[in-house]
């Protein structure tokens, strides 16, 4: 997978990108998930409060269940607009993003999960932290999928660049590892400290073309660069 940078500013402007990249005619699938101690971090909050009451039922049921482990199920799947809120919560400063942070901070410590020694979003791509709090996934159409009426002007776009590409397999984008440091420290009186990262596979001209136009939805005056020289696999 290779990195491309959105120079996003503030949770705003994520969220808006964020919403756009799974609403154009080229999505296959999403697949959004969140970990069981933000839900409990932003308890005071719905709908997370509720998120954290089920938890809670189910940790009195499953009395050996490892919450520090990777079983896939403490990630529960969540909507763009849980989503949305969680980095509002812990991006916008305040009150609130203090108290969320700090109470994040004290249940990975309660779990023996280490809170990491480097800088925000300075994570190694290949191995990150665990445990990943926030997953961003979206799966595009394969090429060959794409319909030429609907599709026209990525496939014009293919064709006129004429990239060798995998036209049956779908297309899988990630965004970037968000765990405890970018969620708590991840913003300087709301503004990110970083560029937003999508990493993606497959066609370079195809991301692109799926890129620029997500940009253009969310209303943000730039377009994507990339991707990076650096790659994940």
């Amino acid at each position: 997978m290779l990195a491309w940078a959105f120079p996003c500013a503030n949770a705003d402007e994520v969220g808006a990108l964020l919403r756009a990249l799974g609403k154009h005619r080229y999505l296959m699938e999403t697949d959004h998930r969140l970990h069981w101690t933000v839900d409990e971090a932003l308890a005071a909050h719905e709908p997370f409060a509720h998120h954290a009451r089920q938890f809670a039922e189910r940790c009195k049921r499953e009395q050996d269940l490892d919450l520090s482990s990777y079983e896939p199920t403490l990630w529960r799947p969540a909507s763009i607009d849980e989503i949305t809120a969680v980095l509002h919560l812990f991006w916008t400063p305040g009150r609130v993003a203090q108290e969320a942070s700090v109470r994040l901070r004290a249940l990975l410590e309660q779990q023996g999960l280490p809170i990491p020694s480097r800088e925000p979003f300075e994570g190694d791509p290949d191995f990150p932290d665990h445990p990943q709090l926030v997953q961003l996934s979206w799966r595009l159409l394969p090429i060959c999928d794409l319909d030429p009426d609907r599709h026209a002007g990525a496939l014009r776009a293919l064709e006129d660049c004429g990239e060798e590409v995998d036209v049956a397999t779908p297309v899988d984008q990630e965004g970037p590892d968000l765990g405890v440091l970018e969620l708590t420290e991840g913003t300087l009186e709301g503004a990110l400290l970083s560029e937003f990262l999508v990493w993606a596979d497959g066609s370079r001209v195809y991301n692109d073309y799926v890129f620029r136009g997500a940009c253009k939805a969310a209303r943000l005056p730039w377009l994507p660069e990339g991707p990076e020289v650096n790659d994940k696999d």
